[in-house]
């Protein structure tokens, strides 16, 4: 196919059905988890977040973890809306908000990669010291002088100190894309990456990507000029796969996060607060000592 075919493609009736049933689905799935949403913050007596919440108070990691998938269902709940209830289909806005949600989720599936209270407590405070470098960085902007803020500075520290852990510890800035890619491999969903970095060349107006994101309707070819007279429009089989994509990845983090959430030696409910114990884990079971 010549670089001028690539510009005419179109998808077919069959084509622009699928992806609109596909999208439905999705739409059905991202409504349940918006009403739910609450519930991403509950935490059993016992559970692993209830450990690593003991480790890291006051930041809670559980707290973090809600956070993180409170904004990745919201970025999607949005995108249903304008789809779904505005019927407006936009050619590139959708993708930012795919964006919004694969990156939400995938740092809440990166914080909770191990099965292991002190690792994922470590990368919770890796966020949290980076969350103070961008408040620093975006506070001197309006004063050149600006650091870091003392007092939030002094409790890090202190959280730090209780794990043995220093601020050149968790110090290393981690670009989005590298957690993308770590998530990527070690919860198997290979799309991630690639759907990330097309969405995100859609949000920064990389035209790289507008050959598999969009369609485009000419007005009139010759087949001869170097100028072709159209406008660029959505795609929506390819909306419907890159939705998919952040589906998933937000559906496994839930499905960790709510794993993580639950005491193994409970069956059924269990407490919504941590008990005032410590904690410890032994063979691979929370314990209380």
């Amino acid at each position: 196919m010549s670089d001028r075919e690539t510009y005419f493609q179109q998808l077919t009736q069959r084509e622009s059905d699928l992806a609109w049933t596909g999208m439905e689905f999705d739409f059905k799935r991202i409504e349940e988890w918006h009403r739910t949403g609450q519930k991403a913050w509950d935490v059993s007596s016992g559970s692993l977040l209830d450990v690593v919440d003991v480790l890291t108070e006051p930041h809670q990691v559980s707290h973090l973890i809600g956070y993180l998938l409170h904004t990745a269902v919201d970025h999607l709940h949005a995108l249903k809306t304008l789809l779904a209830d505005a019927k407006a289909q936009h050619t590139f806005a959708p993708y930012t908000m795919i964006r919004g949600a694969i990156e939400a989720a995938s740092t809440a599936l990166w914080i909770l990669q191990d099965a292991d209270p002190r690792r994922v407590a470590q990368r919770a405070l890796h966020l949290e010291y980076q969350n103070l470098w961008d408040h620093r960085r975006a506070t001197k902007l309006v004063d050149k002088d600006a650091d870091f803020d003392e007092e939030r500075m002094a409790v890090l520290k202190k959280v730090l100190d209780r794990s043995d852990l220093t601020t050149a510890m968790v110090r290393k800035a981690l670009h989005v894309s590298e957690i993308i890619e770590a998530v990527a491999t070690a919860f198997a969903l290979p799309s991630s990456r690639l759907t990330w970095q097309m969405c995100s060349a859609a949000a920064h107006g990389r035209p790289w990507a507008k050959q598999f994101l969009t369609l485009f309707e000419a007005h009139d070819d010759d087949g001869i000029s170097k100028t072709l007279s159209g406008q660029l429009t959505s795609n929506q089989l390819a909306m419907a796969v890159s939705l998919e994509t952040a589906c998933n990845v937000f559906a496994k983090a839930r499905t960790v996060r709510n794993q993580y959430s639950r005491n193994p030696n409970h069956t059924g409910s269990s407490f919504t607060r941590p008990s005032a114990g410590l904690h410890v884990v032994t063979n691979s079971l929370i314990v209380p000592r």
